[in-house]
């Protein structure tokens, strides 16, 4: 075999090549696999996944394991790997235990590339999770899993990820701290007469004890400390630079000089500061998995969200949560509404939209004894459903989770690449120290290097973000504000905008004064009025049905029209409410803002109700706090604003006659303008601006009307904490620079301890959890602080 062989390198994965190896497209392969993923990428036009890094398909092998392919066509083996199945869209989730960095994620997230019959792919990387949607008729769930074996991404077959227990601490890391405890307790145990000057004048006596040390040492080695190799084996291979790699060179350094003084008779080495060494470290790891667990940044929609939905109880309809569903409830959804559990219709028509699932917008038509999944959204009339199983058991929950997890904020990406820069910066002052004392003093030059590289660690730069946005997190969850997720503080901090909706928002939905105006109705006809403001969410319809309580009439082919107004077949009558345009109307002058919702039946305008609407108590208050730092605007599709609503405002401030394509162009042309913009609206006339804004806040009180472009979810009795979690957004972020700066401080003292000789290995280990205890302690203070100054 020639030199040049040897030096060959696939040009996929990174591996050597051997002298069978493989040369096509003008690169050298190891395997036909590999050259097949490059061809399929290069088919696809995906070869930008080796621009991401060298070598980016690193071969990590999986279990391989679970059910054969061949036996994924059987109904019930499908039905085991699909969360989801309708209209000929299916959607499953896969444990891929192969990827292991960006470009692993961004090749799975980019599938539908390669296969169109794919719709859209995500990873879940911390649980190494891939979820896809895709077409049924244009690719199996057999072929989907051919295909990711082909580019090298072959699934375990062999767990149900819909079924998984929740990521915790793993097993191995409390089997590794067990074995390094043990160890470092005996060792130190022979050590004792080193430390106690007792008589060592016994050489078989002292050399056992010397031996007994290098025997413990072997399994906190070989057991304890593998998982600090193998992340620094990964990084080499991968061609980056991770803490772990300082780490593991120290730990080598440690053992390699203790193992050389025991041998030559120099002394006894240093086997009680590795075992020390490992077993802090790992102590390290555990605060660390522990306190990211106790975080929980992914919770479950049922502790995210104030959701109810309305449920029949005898003759009322009450608001539930829908925590608190059970199965054989009996369920009300309206036009807009999703469907929060999996459940059978039993009376109405559903046209169901399953975007929030599949990404096809395209409703599909449901009939009684069908049964509709969780997060669809009802397009059309009222239905009523039966739950078929509780909120707990529902899909929605890891479907929220899905939307939760995104491309990384811009803080933690500058974090990741300040902790990398740290790592080459350690390694070169370590480099620097080690030939210092090489010329002063060769005995001290393995302790000195190994406590640089312990003593400096950035895990408290990669703890700091977390754990000051999480708290805040958890505060403004207390107060109404319930948060997507972390990157919504950061936005939050930046804001200098704040738009609000009207009717819904700043308003309540309940209407404190309705009137007539026009020819009287007769009680038959306002049941008919009534039973059509059923079937929709928008305020002033419910508005109209408190006020109209009655007799309910079955209502067929019902279309509510985005700001317009709702229109259906009420007992076989022809009934129209909504705007006078929609309705035929006269256009009339407004007076002190009342709201109109005008009425036509069997094609003849009968007049309109008059409604005031009550402005929140705490609305001025909130506007007046907000205005001090942020530029604010009112958009409402009325015609005017009401006396208490416009005290609020100033003239120029205030935008009517809005409708959701207005609101969606104001947003986006203050944008244009440089501004960050904050929209807070019901989520009905408004969800095209919510989406557009750089933070969508939807104001709910009993509705499930749950919006996906929404970032944050306000209770409407809440309204004056949205100037305080601006406030605390913007202190966050200062509390996370001041913990950079804490954790940048510990590491100059404690390197410069370290360079100078007065550090050993043992108490560099012992400091370094303590950092990320002192940062999370700093970090927990300064947020209650913040908290408490309410202004």
């Amino acid at each position: 075999m020639s030199s040049s062989v040897d030096t060959l390198v696939c040009y996929h994965c990174g591996d050597p090549c051997k002298e069978e190896h493989l040369h096509a497209h003008g690169h050298e392969f190891c395997c036909p696999g590999c050259k097949a993923v490059y061809e399929l990428l290069q088919e696809s036009g995906l070869c930008d996944y080796y621009a991401l890094s060298e070598q980016p398909g690193v071969k990590e092998k999986g279990s391989g394991e679970g059910v054969r392919e061949d036996l994924l066509d059987l109904p019930e083996v499908r039905a085991r790997f699909l969360e989801f199945s309708e209209g000929g869209i299916g959607r499953v989730t896969f444990r891929v235990p192969q990827m292991h960095c960006a470009s692993c994620i961004w090749l799975l997230e980019n599938l539908h590339r390669v296969e169109p019959a794919i719709l859209r792919s995500r990873v879940r990387f911390p649980t190494r999770q891939l979820t896809v949607t895709f077409r049924e008729e244009g690719l199996s769930l057999r072929g989907l899993v051919a295909l990711l074996k082909r580019i090298g991404y072959g699934p375990d077959l062999s767990t149900d990820p819909k079924h998984e227990a929740p990521v915790g601490i793993p097993r191995s890391l409390y089997i590794q701290l067990g074995v390094a405890g043990f160890c470092f307790g005996n060792i130190m145990l022979f050590s004792f007469p080193e430390y106690l000057g007792a008589d060592t004048s016994d050489l078989f006596l002292k050399r056992g004890f010397q031996f007994l040390s290098f025997l413990f040492s072997l399994p906190v080695l070989f057991v304890s400390s593998t998982s600090f190799f193998v992340s620094a084996w990964k990084g080499l291979r991968a061609h980056t630079i991770n803490i772990d790699q300082p780490i593991a060179l120290g730990i080598v350094a440690l053992f390699a000089r203790s193992v050389v003084d025991v041998l030559t008779e120099a002394g006894p080495g240093y086997f009680d500061s590795l075992a020390g060494l490992i077993f802090f470290l790992l102590i390290g790891r555990w605060y660390q998995a522990h306190t990211y667990r106790a975080l929980r940044f992914d919770r479950g929609l049922d502790d995210l969200l104030p959701l109810a939905v309305l449920c029949k109880r005898g003759d009322e309809e009450v608001p539930v949560p829908v925590s608190e569903l059970r199965p054989g409830d009996r369920i009300l959804i309206r036009d807009q509404e999703m469907v929060p559990v999996d459940a059978m219709l039993q009376e109405g028509t559903g046209h169901v939209d399953y975007s929030f699932i599949t990404g096809e917008p395209l409703p599909l038509r449901r009939m009684p004894g069908e049964v509709i999944r969780a997060g669809g959204r009802q397009r059309g009339g009222l239905i009523e459903l039966e739950v078929l199983r509780g909120f707990q058991d529902s899909g929605l929950k890891r479907m929220w989770e899905e939307q939760m997890h995104g491309e990384r904020p811009l803080m933690p990406r500058l974090i990741d690449g300040v902790a990398r820069r740290f790592t080459v910066v350690v390694l070169l002052i370590a480099t620097g120290a080690g030939l210092y004392w090489w010329g002063h003093d060769s005995s001290q030059v393995w302790p000195v290097v190994t406590a640089v590289l312990i003593v400096a660690c950035p895990c408290a730069l990669a703890l700091s973000m977390p754990f000051t946005y999480g708290h805040a997190i958890r505060i403004l969850s207390s107060r109404g504000l319930f948060l997507r997720d972390a990157e919504v503080v950061e936005r939050l901090a930046h804001i200098d905008t704040v738009v609000f909706d009207k009717t819904g928002t700043l308003t309540e939905r309940e209407a404190y004064d309705v009137r007539w105006e026009g020819k009287e109705l007769s009680p038959y006809e306002q049941a008919l009025v009534a039973s059509l403001g059923r079937h929709s969410v928008h305020p002033l319809s419910q508005a109209l049905v408190s006020a109209l309580r009655g007799s309910v009439v079955p209502a067929v082919d019902v279309h509510e029209h985005v700001g317009r107004g709702v229109e259906g077949l009420v007992d076989g009558t022809s009934v129209r409410i909504g705007s006078s345009a929609f309705c035929g109307g006269p256009e009339q002058a407004v007076k002190n803002g009342d709201a109109r919702v005008h009425v036509r039946i069997n094609g003849t305008w009968r007049g309109a109700f008059a409604m005031r609407k009550r402005a929140r108590s705490d609305m001025s208050t909130t506007v007046g706090m907000l205005r001090r730092q942020h530029e604010v605007h009112l958009l409402t599709g009325d015609v005017a604003v009401d006396a208490t609503v416009a005290q609020a405002f100033r003239d120029p401030e205030i935008h009517i006659g809005q409708d959701p394509v207005d609101k969606t162009r104001c947003i986006r042309s203050l944008q244009a303008m440089g501004r960050r913009v904050l929209m807070a609206g019901d989520g009905l006339n408004d969800a095209g601006a919510l989406q557009q804004s750089d933070v969508g806040v939807t104001v709910s009180e009993s509705s499930a009307s749950l919006a996906p472009s929404s970032d944050a979810i306000l209770r409407g009795d809440e309204l004056a904490t949205l100037p305080h979690a601006m406030r605390l957004a913007r202190r966050a972020r200062r509390i996370v620079f001041a913990s950079l700066g804490i954790s940048f401080l510990y590491n100059v003292v404690g390197v410069s301890f370290a360079v100078s000789g007065h550090l050993t290995p043992l108490v560099a280990a012992i400091l370094m959890p303590l950092s990320s205890a002192s940062v999370v302690g700093f970090v927990t203070v300064a947020m209650l602080l913040a908290d408490s100054r309410r202004n």
